[in-house]
């Protein structure tokens, strides 16, 4: 039995879940963390957003399946091991998928619905046709994270500042091309056979990109935070530039990046800052400033 559940929380890949926490942030940035209605709203969504979620995994997973069994950890999946036939994971994929979309849909918010099914044809696009192509495949991942903030701030109604969406944007591609760049090095030369568009890359390339983002990231972050109402929000500044070059660390001197989900929960240096930054975040927006 307990084999059993262990495989159909690594077919839903439970480990993923937490990144749909930026579902939360439109919560947190409005300052409405602890109006309960807005906040069981969110919670509702988070939950159907990450069953929608399961069954673009899974669908990912069928169509990968080949490709999966050539990486070293990849190829221990459900689906791609042969744990879990493609028919059976489908059937399974489909029905969260349903409950997702019923979810959302009795929260009231037409708009959620019409979010979840953009970013589902989107992946869908992206798993069959938008991952050959160089970049574009880690903007769609990039764009995916953005579709989490914009359905948090429809499901609560209010509206998503645009440096907080170009934040999000940045540091996803961070964590993308970070990933590209782990995949590469670590593959070698079985890499274009797990990802054939790897061949496209470089380790330099990636380099450059990530880098790049980083700074996006930091500027946008800070330029948030002055052009908040709360002038104090620019303090949390220094905790997001350490996580960033933690991050950073991770990525070139300790060959991290292939699971990035893992990596930031993982490390005790960025637990510290994301911590710290949440504490602030809260004392600032809910105390210093009076809350709601």
């Amino acid at each position: 039995m307990q084999n059993v559940l262990t495989t159909f929380l690594q077919l839903i890949r439970i480990k993923q879940w937490p990144k749909n926490i930026f579902i939360f942030a439109p919560l947190v940035f409005s300052r409405r963390l602890f109006n309960s209605d807005d906040f069981i709203k969110t919670v509702t969504i988070f939950f159907a957003f990450s069953f929608v979620c399961v069954f673009v995994y899974i669908i990912n997973d069928i169509h990968d399946k080949e490709q999966d069994i050539m990486h070293p950890k990849k190829k221990l999946r459900p689906i791609a091991s042969g744990e879990v036939s493609p028919a059976t994971a489908l059937i399974i994929g489909i029905i969260s998928f349903i409950i997702g979309i019923t979810v959302a849909f009795f929260t009231g918010k037409y708009m959620t619905v019409a979010a979840l099914l953009i970013y589902t044809a989107l992946n869908l696009l992206y798993t069959f046709l938008l991952k050959q192509f160089i970049i574009l495949d880690v903007f769609i991942i990039a764009v995916g994270f953005c579709i989490r903030v914009i359905i948090g701030a429809v499901a609560i109604g209010v509206t998503t500042s645009q440096w907080i969406l170009s934040t999000t944007f940045a540091v996803s591609l961070i964590l993308g091309f970070g990933k590209r760049r782990h995949e590469l090095l670590s593959l070698k030369h079985n890499a274009s056979g797990h990802r054939e568009i790897l061949d496209e890359y470089t380790p330099q390339l990636l380099n450059i990109m990530t880098c790049i983002s980083t700074s996006i990231t930091a500027v946008s972050y800070m330029f948030y935070t002055m052009e908040s109402e709360i002038p104090e929000l620019l303090y949390t500044f220094p905790l997001v530039l350490y996580a960033l070059f933690r991050y950073l660390y991770l990525v070139y001197d300790k060959n991290k990046g292939g699971k990035p989900e893992e990596d930031l929960i993982n490390d005790k240096g960025i637990i510290a800052a994301v911590v710290l930054w949440g504490l602030l975040i809260i004392g600032i927006l809910y105390c210093s400033a009076g809350g709601h």
